[in-house]
């Protein structure tokens, strides 16, 4: 049986909006690390990405009628579900936020086997994203960023780099192309499963 009784992301969000909550939860065992990952690098503190990790996934669970597969597959949904829920969290405390940028990445803290296993996938995958912004160009790194990172608009990019809207509005649309076709792969191995912590 194996792989082929597992159901992708399109069966998932189906049975989401049926009402299943085993999807959701199947959901989160695939993407949690992913969300996880990426919370923790915008916010820069476990609590406040766990925090961001359990919004994403109640908001998803709200949202599921919402979710257009037109529109992107569901870890790129989620994890702009995610992004946003993290710059709120950022802009609420102004203070902190340009703090956090500079901060490396806390240590994890002692766990057991199965957790140090899922640590792992989730260094692995923060590699991954690492070596994906480095693949990029210094211009469409620094608006991804300034975006995801800094939580500022499109606008606001092009204020802060003197540049129009629409080559700021082009690079990052490029750069968001090149990290989904580096990324993808990862996410698409062993059914997409990532760590979740």
């Amino acid at each position: 049986m194996g792989e082929a009784t597992v159901p992708d992301d399109a069966e998932l969000l189906r049975r989401m909006r049926l009402g299943d909550e085993s999807a959701l939860e199947a959901l989160y065992a695939r993407y949690g690390g992913l969300v996880y990952a990426l919370a923790l690098r915008i916010v820069g503190d476990p609590e406040l990405a766990r925090e961001v990790l359990q919004d994403t996934f109640l908001r998803s669970w709200g949202g599921r009628d919402a979710y257009d597969p037109e529109r992107g597959r569901v870890p790129w949904w989620l994890m702009g579900i995610a992004r946003n829920r993290a710059v709120d969290l950022l802009r609420s405390r102004p203070h902190q936020a340009r703090l956090r940028e500079r901060e490396p990445l806390p240590p994890a803290p002692r766990a057991s086997d199965a957790a140090r296993r899922e640590a792992g996938d989730a260094v692995v995958l923060r590699h991954a994203v690492t070596s994906a912004l480095r693949g990029l160009s210094p211009v469409q790194r620094q608006a991804i960023e300034l975006a995801y990172y800094g939580g500022l608009t499109q606008s606001e990019i092009a204020r802060e780099l003197g540049e129009p809207l629409g080559t700021v509005k082009s690079r990052t649309r490029e750069a968001l192309e090149r990290l989904r076709d580096s990324l993808w792969p990862l996410l698409e191995r062993k059914g997409g499963r990532v760590a979740t912590p």
